[in-house]
């Protein structure tokens, strides 16, 4: 639970939080943005444009009545691809003013009403749906067109916590000022029980229950329990309110500049986890997380463009902050004394921290109108991401003794190697690119991208004070330390170099001592063409080729070459197809199972050699383990799409895409083939401007596998006898193993001499890695989605509907050893061959009539239905018994539950 140091987690992609104003929320008025030095942002390089909401997904969902006349002249307009466009609204005329001013909006206001299911979690996830008052949508568009000036706004869902807001104004083809505010709630959990009061601020306070547990483990089970039947639930959620502004101006003919500022605020709680004791713990515990999160975003450049040349030069920062440093948290666990310590009342974790992300990039494009009539792009960009998080100590509490060494001033800044993080990260960019066409029809481009990290963090788990390597779990109440006396010697302290110069084997050699500081060098080639037949007929090739230079990776070089075919058919008689393939294979130099050595406890000394010595601690990993990045792969694509008019007025398009993943250097990890089939199909049918309907179905179907093997012991001076149903065993055989038939089908020695080739090894006699110890897990989902809808045009009135089915089943499913594994026939039973299926099943079905009372009045009445369905084996039996395991293993959300909510809503709309 102690986070001393986090180099490799540092990121300045903010994370989401909430702010408040005092006690007051921020509720804008209609046509005006409240810019706040509260308002947040989160890192971008230019403004946001306002957003939706639930019932406006596209900023408005007001409806209003088609254009009969479409387009055009033409009764059914299609697109460049052939696809039916729908019907544009009516566009309203604008009025003017007597000082000239042209203007036109609308405002939607009215109620809403729930019932049902309204507060399941997945109902309100993103949206703040509530019964009440309700500004659905407006916006304001205002220009002078004598003068050029502007003004436009929009919004939606004022006063709640899914609000947004635009404004925009300036004057047309000189300057232009454009801001958004918005806010997005995000609900995790509505059946979270807290045991907790102050959650959302820095310190969590048990209610009922007494820090540190009551008398043992047992009885602390039972009270946790109790105690978690006796609250009611409650709700976890952040909200995000961001808002911004961007600045656009016109300096001369060709220049022009821009600067842009962001500011976000995520707040609230999120579901957390809280473990005590050494190793996996006495048990875990379902704890809040509390957020308040602050970035800042300011982005400023200029622009030139003339004939032939164009450059963007711009200078960025992203700053965040997190307004909890550190987050302590009353601990209800009981946890048996350790390290000189009796009691652990209180865990205490270094949240997030404060960091900086700095960028300058330089763009330039221009045109060769002479050379092959040819385009030519460049950028280059650096970057540079740092933190110096102030450390804390490994634990709160004083008088820690580890591995009998006192003095150690664990829970003081003065056990660590040093005080502050000082994590860095720089990165470089080039991207150069180069278009000709060299012949009628042709066009060919080359591009090369050049990417570099350079990650110069460093961090050593090593306290000064005692030589001793290593760190403090879980606030003292568990320990990872290298346990060799020789390591307090003077003069060596917090030297790898010096420690294992003095020959001490050392106490294990999988303990971190060293932070990893990842980096590689990435290039990229790509040479592509795109040749037109005719008319009706193209294809297209492309060549990639990318190279990878890591640094403390398991392959110091990977490359992969992607090849892609495409061919578009535009000549069939009212349809046109679209094929394409992509065959992609990555290779690289040769793979080192374990490159860390120089970062983990056994770069303290030498390997062990005294007669029985389990030396598992310093093999880390199998030699046949891939990882999935770095891994050989063979990766295949293809996509068809067919689009065909099947009359004037009605389309019908069918998408496949199959893409097939293979590692075949890869026996353990990510194995065997990973698939990801699509199919959809769409319809679109507009007889008239009174009449159309739409329907879109989509299958998919994934699968992965994956294998693993779980390690036993090797022990130098035994010897391991194998046995014919793959158990590994150091004794012979029992009468009651005879009388079953198992005999010893191969015996192993261990030595000083041959444990790392006898022992690191896959083998079916290996005495740590045998393969009758190997299990394997797949993975499959299965998902649909169906859309449906219609409109027609009465004569005084406008009816829409629409469907929407969403269904995805995940099934996991195991095979393994059991007689190799050590598990019996009873566990078998309960363990069995797979885990239930997890399914969500989602149907929303939403209906608006609207009723024009005058030129400028109407009414609307909206009707939206939803029902969700939520099968997950992980929270069966939860809301009856929290402590289900007799261990203190603690789970206080219930879960997502299944839900039926039905939302009614009247609205009057005036178009001003």
């Amino acid at each position: 639970m102690k986070k001393t140091i986090a180099l490799q987690q540092f990121s300045p992609v903010p994370v989401r939080g909430r702010i408040t104003f005092g006690s007051t929320r921020v509720v804008l008025a209609a046509g005006l943005l409240l810019l706040h030095s509260g308002v947040q942002g989160e890192s971008g390089v230019s403004v946001d444009h306002a957003a939706g909401n639930t019932l406006n997904p596209s900023g408005a969902s007001t409806v209003r009545e088609k254009d009969a006349d479409g387009l055009s002249f033409i009764e059914f307009s299609r697109s460049p691809t052939g696809f039916l466009v729908s019907r544009p609204n009516v566009v309203k005329p604008s009025d003017k003013t007597e000082s000239g001013w042209l203007y036109k909006g609308d405002i939607e206001i009215g109620g809403l009403g729930l019932s049902g299911g309204k507060r399941a979690s997945k109902f309100i996830e993103y949206s703040d749906l509530k019964s009440g008052a309700y500004l659905n949508n407006f916006s304001l568009q205002m220009s002078q067109p004598e003068t050029a000036y502007f003004v436009e706004s929009h919004g939606g869902g004022l006063g709640r916590h899914d609000q947004y807001v635009g404004l925009s104004f300036g004057k047309y083809n000189e300057w232009r000022v454009k801001s958004f505010y918005r806010e997005t709630p995000h609900v995790f959990t509505t059946q979270y029980r807290s045991l907790w009061s102050g959650v959302g601020s820095s310190n969590l306070t048990l209610n009922t229950l007494p820090p540190g547990g009551t008398t043992n483990a047992a009885i602390t089970d039972i009270n946790i329990g109790n105690a978690a039947l006796a609250t009611p639930y409650s709700e976890l959620a952040i909200t995000r309110k961001k808002g911004g502004v961007n600045v656009d101006v016109k300096l001369t003919e060709h220049w022009s500049g821009f600067v842009s500022y962001t500011h976000e605020n995520r707040g609230g709680a999120r579901p957390f986890g809280l473990v005590s004791g050494a190793g996996g713990g006495t048990g875990g515990v379902e704890t809040p997380e509390s957020i308040n999160y602050n970035t800042l975003d300011l982005v400023a450049g200029v622009r030139y463009n003339d004939k032939v040349n164009s450059l963007n030069v711009s200078a960025s920062s992203s700053i965040f902050r997190n307004k909890i440093d550190t987050l302590t948290i009353d601990n209800p666990l009981f946890v048996a004394p350790a390290n000189g310590l009796t009691l652990f009342p209180r865990a205490v974790f270094d949240l997030y921290p404060n960091n900086e992300f700095f960028n300058l990039k330089g763009e330039y494009a221009r045109a060769l109108p002479d050379f092959y009539r040819g385009h030519f792009t460049a950028l280059v960009s650096t970057s540079s991401s740092k933190q110096d998080d102030a450390l804390i100590p490994s634990t709160p509490y004083g008088g820690v003794t580890v591995n009998n060494v006192a003095g150690g001033a664990w829970n003081t800044v003065a056990s660590l190697s040093k005080t502050n993080a000082g994590g860095k990260i720089d990165s470089k960019l080039a991207d150069v690119s180069i278009t000709l066409r060299p012949a009628t029809g042709l066009d060919i481009k080359a591009k090369a991208r050049y990417y570099e990290t350079d990650n110069s963090s460093e961090y050593l788990a090593c306290n000064p004070l005692t030589g001793q390597w290593g760190r403090l779990i879980n606030d003292g109440s568990g320990a990872a330390i290298v346990n060799t006396a020789a390591y307090l010697a003077p003069g060596v302290r917090c030297n790898i170099a010096a420690t294992a110069a003095l020959g001490v084997v050392p106490s294990g050699g999988n303990l971190d001592i060293r932070s990893i500081a990842y980096a590689y060098k990435q290039m990229t080639y790509t040479l592509s063409g795109d040749y037109r037949v005719d008319r009706a007929h193209s294809v297209n090739a492309a060549y990639e080729r990318e190279t990878f230079d890591r640094t403390n990776r398991e392959r110091a070089e990977t490359n992969e070459d992607r090849i892609k075919l495409s061919y578009i058919n535009r000549g069939l008689e009212g349809g046109t197809i679209r094929l394409s393939a992509e065959n992609a294979r990555r290779r690289g130099s040769t793979y080192n199972s374990d490159p860390y050595s120089d970062f983990y406890s056994v770069a303290l000394g030498p390997f062990p050699t005294a007669n029985a010595t389990n030396v598992a601690p310093w093999i880390r990993t199998n030699n046949l383990h891939r990882k999935t990045d770095v891994a050989d792969r063979d990766q295949h694509i293809v996509n068809a799409r067919f689009n065909y008019a099947l009359a004037p007025d009605m389309d019908i398009s069918a998408n496949v895409q199959g893409k097939d993943i293979k590692y075949p250097d890869s026996s353990y990890g990510r194995n065997d083939r990973q698939k990801l089939d699509t199919a959809s199909v769409d319809f679109n049918w507009q007889p008239s401007a009174t009449f159309g309907a739409y329907a879109s179905v989509s299958h998919q179907t994934g699968s992965m596998s994956q294998r693993g093997l779980q390690p036993a012991a090797c022990a130098i001076g035994t010897s391991y006898n194998f046995l014919n149903n793959g158990v590994v065993q150091t004794t012979a055989l029992t009468p009651a193993q005879i009388s079953a038939g198992i005999t010893i089908v191969a015996t192993q020695g261990v030595s000083a001499a041959n444990y790392l080739s006898v022992c690191g090894v896959v083998s079916p006699t290996s005495p740590l890695y045998p393969t009758s110890r190997t299990w394997s897990i797949s993975h499959k989902d299965k998902n649909d989605f169906v859309s449906l809808g219609a409109h027609y045009q009465f004569p005084k009135a406008r009816f829409e509907t629409n469907y929407t089915y969403a269904r995805g089943v995940t099934a996991i499913k195991y095979a393994y050893n059991a007689a190799a594994l050590g598990i019996t026939p009873a566990q078998v039973a309960l363990i069995g061959e797979g885990f239930p299926d997890l399914l969500y099943v989602r149907n929303t079905v939403e209906s608006n009539l609207l009723l024009p009372i005058s030129a400028k009045l109407s009414a609307r009445l909206m009707v939206r239905y939803e029902t969700g369905k939520v099968r997950d084996w992980h929270y069966d039996g939860i809301a009856a018994n929290p402590t289900p395991n007799n261990n203190q293993q603690t789970f206080l959300d219930s879960g997502p539950q299944g839900y039926k909510a039905t939302v009614v809503g009247l609205f009057v709309r005036l178009d001003l």
